[in-house]
């Protein structure tokens, strides 16, 4: 399999090569982004990971000409679905016929595994109102018992 990717992505100068990685918001400088940022980068030898969150304020048309020119689209997942943005951005690269990929993070007590699927998997998609009742979950359960004793951040 690691065969077919490195045909995919050809002999092109490692400086040239881009993924963008669609994530859940909640994601954004975590510990969890930088492992996927690494993971990815060193798996598809790329020289740039691009996430929309690095580009704030921009429009739509701004984000599809990114995954245009990466030469991958990639989804992270956490708690098996697909938040509203990262689905989007996926079936996005699908109708343009570019390679495109699910990263599932599973969280195993202190640790993270990671698995790098092609294509869309079945989890749940959830709407946008379904993503931001998702966030509000997670960031409840990351408040901690006071501010004298916080918890560590679930991802």
């Amino acid at each position: 399999m690691a065969g077919s990717f490195k045909r995919l992505f050809g002999k092109k100068d490692l400086s040239q090569k881009k993924v963008y990685m669609a994530q859940p918001s909640i994601l954004y400088h975590t510990r969890t982004e930088r492992i996927c940022r690494d993971y990815l980068k060193d798996y598809f030898e790329a020289h740039t990971i691009l996430t929309p969150l690095d580009f704030r304020k921009k429009d739509r048309a701004f984000f599809e000409q990114l995954m245009v020119e990466s030469n991958a689209v990639v989804g992270v997942t956490i708690e098996d679905v697909y938040t509203y943005p990262v689905w989007n951005d996926l079936e996005y690269a699908e109708t343009m016929k570019k390679p495109f990929f699910t990263l599932q993070v599973v969280k195993t007590g202190r640790d993270l595994d990671l698995f790098l699927l092609e294509g869309m998997i079945d989890l749940e998609k959830l709407s946008w109102e379904e993503t931001k009742a998702f966030y509000m979950e997670i960031q409840k359960k990351q408040v901690g018992i006071s501010f004298m004793l916080p918890k560590r951040p679930q991802y």
